[in-house]
C-alpha cells in the first residue's frame, strides 16, 4: 500500500499547544523528574567519547555506513573540524581489552557534507569514500587487514557526487551509489563499482528526479543474508522550482539480484532504469504544498531476506514515524512507532534521521530522533532533538523504547548512524551506533567543537 498525500491527523486543540508551550518553559524544572523516569534507559557509563572536535554533520549521512566490526575489533569513522579544517577521522576499539586506539586522520573534506562511508572486504581490508560535495570522491584502502592506522594514497573518481553508500560484494567488488548533480538536467542516483584489482567504473543511474532542479535521494544499501541480493531504500526529494523547501517527497525500495545490473520491486516486478518517484516501489508520498514532507532512515534485511525500512511523515508541526515491510499481496505493511514511545515522550515529534538494523541474535533495533517542534523551528538540528531507541523481540510487531539521555535544552543529540551489514563485517548481537552531541552550525564551512559518541547498545 502506498501512502499518498494523505495528511496525518494534527492536534489542533488550544489545550494541546498551550501544554507544549508550558512544557518548553518549565523544561529545566522537570529535568530532575525526567532523570528518575529515564534511569533505566540512560547508559552514559558505557558509551565512549570519540572526539570533541566534531563538525556540524559529523555522523551524517544515513546513506554512509561508518561502523565496521571484524575479528575482535570495531572501527568507527566520522567528520571533525579541528582548527585546520574538515578532517575525516577513525578510531578502533579492541574487544579483548575494551580500549580505543588513538585517532587516525584519513583525509580532508571539502565541507560538512564530505564525511566517510566505510566497508570491509573478505580479507579484512577497510575501504573508505569521503571528501566530496558536488566533487569527485576520494578513495583509500587500509594498508593492513583490520587496521585503520595506515592507508594507501587516495585516488579520485566521478563527477559532482555527494552522499556515498558503500558495500562490498561476495567477490570483493566494491559497489557504491551516490547523488549526481547536473547543471541543466535532472539529478540522478548513480552506481559505481570497483573490482578488487580494477578502477572505479560508472555503471548506470538507478534513480532520477523528474525535474531540472535540486534533488536528494537518501539512498542506503544492504545485503540480504545470501550476500547476493542487494537492497536499496531511498527517498526521492525533488522540487519543481527554485524553492528547495517546497519538495515533493517519495519513499520507496528496489532490489537487485545480479550485482546492480537490473532492479526490481519487492514483488519481483522489473523496473526500467533510471526509476522515478512514479516507477520505483513507493510506499509513502507527500507534498510540501500539502504540508506533508517525508524523511527516511537506512534500511536493513532480516535473516529471511525481508527488507525493513523506516520513514517519517512531518505534517505541519507534528511528525509520525513508521516501520514498513512488504506484504505477500505486493503492498506494504506500516507499523506506527509513535505509540511505542515512553509515556512522557508520547506527544513529542518522531523523525527518522536514523535507521534500522538486525543484531546477530535477530533482534530488530531502530534508532531515530525525537524533538518538540515549536513555532518557527526546523527539524534539521532542532535544539530539542534527542535520540530514541526501539527494540523488538517479535520481528517488528511490537517495540519497547527508551530515550538515550535526559533532555538537554542547550544542545541537540542527533544524526545517529547505526552499524549494519556492508559486506564482510560481523554484526554483534546489539549493533552499535555513533551520534553527534552539538549544534548544526550556520553554514557549510563552520568550525565547531561538537562531541561525537559511540554507543554499544
Amino acid at each position: 500500500m502506498v501512502e499518498k498525500f494523505t495528511p496525518l491527523p494534527l492536534p489542533i486543540s488550544t489545550t494541546f499547544w498551550a501544554g507544549r508551550l508550558l512544557r518548553w518553559e518549565i523544561r529545566v524544572i522537570v529535568v530532575g523528574l525526567l532523570l528518575a523516569l529515564l534511569a533505566n534507559g540512560v547508559r552514559g557509563s558505557e558509551r565512549f567519547l570519540l572526539s570533541e572536535e566534531g563538525s556540524g554533520r559529523a555522523t551524517a549521512y544515513l546513506e554512509s555506513p561508518k561502523i565496521i566490526t571484524f575479528e575482535g575489533k570495531t572501527h568507527a569513522a566520522w567528520l571533525d573540524t579541528p582548527p585546520e579544517g574538515f578532517r575525516v577521522r577513525i578510531r578502533t576499539r579492541d574487544h579483548a581489552t575494551g580500549e580505543w586506539s588513538a585517532t587516525t586522520t584519513i583525509g580532508e573534506a571539502t565541507n560538512n557534507h564530505g564525511g566517510p562511508a566505510l566497508t570491509i572486504d573478505g580479507e579484512g581490508y577497510l575501504h573508505v569514500l569521503y571528501f566530496s560535495h558536488h566533487h569527485p570522491f576520494r578513495y583509500r584502502k587500509s594498508l593492513r587487514p583490520n587496521d585503520a592506522s595506515a592507508w594507501t594514497e587516495y585516488s579520485e573518481f566521478g563527477y559532482n557526487l555527494t552522499y556515498p553508500a558503500l558495500v562490498c560484494a561476495a567477490d570483493g567488488t566494491l559497489m557504491m551509489t551516490a547523488r549526481r548533480s547536473f547543471d541543466e538536467k535532472p539529478w540522478e542516483l548513480e552506481m559505481w563499482t570497483k573490482a578488487p584489482t580494477g578502477e572505479w567504473t560508472r555503471q548506470q543511474s538507478i534513480l532520477r528526479s523528474r525535474y531540472d532542479d535540486y534533488a536528494q535521494f537518501a539512498a542506503s544499501l544492504s545485503w540480504g543474508p545470501d550476500h547476493k541480493t542487494l537492497h536499496l531504500g531511498a527517498r526521492i526529494y525533488e522540487v519543481t522550482g527554485e524553492d528547495v523547501m517546497k519538495p515533493i517527497t517519495t519513499s520507496g525500495y528496489l532490489a537487485s539480484d545480479d550485482g546492480g545490473a537490473t532492479w526490481r520491486k519487492a514483488n519481483g516486478e522489473a523496473v526500467e532504469l533510471p526509476a522515478t518517484s512514479e516507477t520505483f516501489d513507493a510506499f509513502a508520498q507527500g507534498r510540501a504544498s500539502d504540508d506533508r514532507v517525508l524523511h527516511i532512515g537506512s534500511l536493513a534485511v532480516n535473516a529471511d531476506g525481508e527488507p525493513h525500512l523506516v520513514y517519517g511523515a512531518k505534517v505541519g508541526r507534528s511528525a509520525q514515524a513508521y516501520l514498513v515491510t512488504p506484504t505477500a499481496e505486493g503492498g506494504w505493511k506500516h507499523v506506527h512507532l509513535n505509540p511505542f514511545l515512553p509515556a512522557e515522550f508520547r506527544e513529542w515529534d518522531l523523525f527518522m534521521y536514523g535507521g534500522v538494523s538486525f543484531g546477530a541474535d535477530g533482534q530488530l533495533l531502530i534508532v531515530g530522533t525525537l524533538m518538540e517542534m515549536r513555532e518557527g523551528s526546523h527539524e534539521w538540528g532542532e535544539i530539542t532533538t534527542e535520540i530514541v531507541r526501539f527494540r523488538s523481540a517479535d520481528g517488528g510487531q511490537t517495540f519497547t523504547a527508551d530515550v538515550l539521555d535526559v533532555p538537554n535544552p542547550d544542545s541537540p543529540r542527533w544524526m545517529p548512524n547505526i552499524e549494519r551489514p556492508t559486506g564482510f563485517n560481523e554484526i554483534p548481537d546489539q549493533p552499535s551506533f555513533i551520534y553527534t552531541d552539538g549544534v548544526k552550525g550556520d553554514a557549510l564551512h563552520d568550525v565547531l567543537t561538537n562531541h561525537i559518541w559511540w554507543v554499544p547498545n
